[in-house]
């Protein structure tokens, strides 16, 4: 009985090892196939990214073509045009105090008042107009747009971030805020805007809060009409594109505030520091 034991103990054991051997091959083929599914899944989130980034970038280079191109017609053409027929009014012959002289002369005013806001529109379409003046200064011209119209109250706190950003994450960032300027005209029937622009070694923080109605965030994000809150969705593309982030922080009749925050570029900031030293 001993000795048929010792001669079965031996097939036990072997095929039991082998049976142990064939599980753990199994299990770690299964774990390797797992690991090469997630590489897989993860590189083609990569690359739907990158395919996303550049699409985005491609549409952004055709806007800003587009941009200039419209920039130039409102200047050369329907600026000028406009800017003639404002001086033929001055020629106009009529008598000073006659309720003739008092159209014209409003027309006139009504008329400078058009030419002006063209200009304004072309020279934030225009990138190279960006370029010149520099990022601060392109934001607080479009807050003065804002002023202008009497209908909003307006501050803009900014430090010096001049050779912070390559110029073509400058044109990317003065779009957002354009964007977030034209939602709150459209949609938070707001009075009160105000704008902080700041930087520190690493980041760039740009900040955006108004006193409007708000909006229910969640609620707006999780809604499958893709056309409702599409412009915070482009901002966010566009946030992302320059290796930035986006929050944003709102609440119905709380207002809204969004922050951007964008990588410094270390060579840049370099340079500034030297700029400011000098």
């Amino acid at each position: 009985m001993q000795s048929d034991f010792q001669e079965i103990f031996p097939v036990v054991f072997t095929s039991i090892f082998l049976l142990v051997l064939l599980v753990g091959f199994i299990i770690i083929m299964l774990i390797l196939n797992q690991k090469g599914r997630l590489a897989q899944a993860q590189e083609l989130r990569l690359l739907k990214e990158r395919y996303e980034q550049e699409l985005l970038r491609s549409q952004l280079e055709i806007q800003e073509n587009v941009f200039g191109h419209l920039s130039q017609e409102i200047h050369d053409n329907i600026g000028q045009s406009l800017t003639f027929v404002a001086l033929s009014l001055l020629t106009v012959p009529v008598e000073n105090n006659s309720e003739a002289h008092e159209y014209i002369e409003e027309s006139r005013k009504a008329l400078q008042k058009a030419i002006t806001e063209l200009r304004d529109l072309s020279r934030s379409l225009h990138t190279d107009r960006i370029t010149e003046v520099g990022l601060g200064q392109s934001i607080n011209f479009e807050l003065e747009r804002l002023r202008r119209t009497n209908l909003y109250e307006t501050s803009f706190n900014f430090a010096d971030i001049r050779n912070l950003l390559d110029h073509q994450t400058e044109i990317i960032v003065f779009r957002i805020v354009q964007e977030m300027l034209n939602n709150i005209v459209k949609h938070a029937k707001a009075t009160k805007v105000e704008v902080r622009l700041s930087h520190n070694i690493d980041f760039i923080d740009l900040e955006i809060t108004d006193n409007g109605i708000g909006f229910d965030q969640e609620a707006l994000f999780a809604d499958s009409n893709q056309h409702k809150g599409l412009g915070l969705r482009n901002i966010r593309k566009r946030a992302s594109l320059i290796g930035g982030t986006f929050q944003i922080n709102s609440a119905k009749n709380s207002g809204t505030a969004i922050r951007i925050t964008i990588p410094v570029n270390k060579q840049s900031f370099h340079e500034h520091n030297q700029e400011s030293e000098i």
